[in-house]
């Protein structure tokens, strides 16, 4: 079962227990995957994963702000709303997985701190959306600067 279609009939449970949040949520990740679908790509180039990873990806920069304007309702809210869409994300790495890739990559292409560019390109294509791009980053930069 696509991801699509998996949210598709999550949403018709949410309908039926009428869990209103959850509803909203699996229809804007819906509308999303509708942009993709009308996009104009192939059917079969559309990642309904990063369709969904990017909707998440909104959802925390959202969150930041609201916590930099000290809104703490609109953050717990936002908060369970993140926690429905992570559910279709695949299982993201862990802080242990990230340093060992970035520990891995480093060692064999012996890139330095001006290189950092080229080093966090090379991770992340490795890593794909199972890495947090922010993780990494801080990870790179602790380990090219010692």
């Amino acid at each position: 079962m696509s991801v699509k279609e998996r949210i598709a009939e999550d949403l018709k449970s949410a309908m039926k227990a009428q869990n209103k949040l959850r509803m909203a949520v699996l229809r804007m990740i819906l509308a999303d995957i509708k942009i993709a679908d009308t996009s104009g790509k192939p059917k079969d180039q559309i990642d309904y994963g990063e369709v969904v990873h990017g909707y998440c990806k909104k959802l925390k920069k959202t969150r930041e702000e609201y916590e930099r304007l000290r809104l703490p309702e609109k953050v717990k809210e936002l908060d369970n709303e993140i926690a429905i869409v992570e559910e279709y994300l695949p299982k993201q790495l862990s802080d242990d997985e990230i340093k060992k890739i970035v520990d891995e990559i480093i060692e064999t292409n012996k890139f330095t701190a001006r290189e950092m560019g080229a080093a966090m390109k090379l991770i992340m294509s490795k890593c794909g959306s199972l890495a947090d791009g922010k993780k990494v980053q801080l990870y790179l930069k602790e380990k090219l600067v010692s």
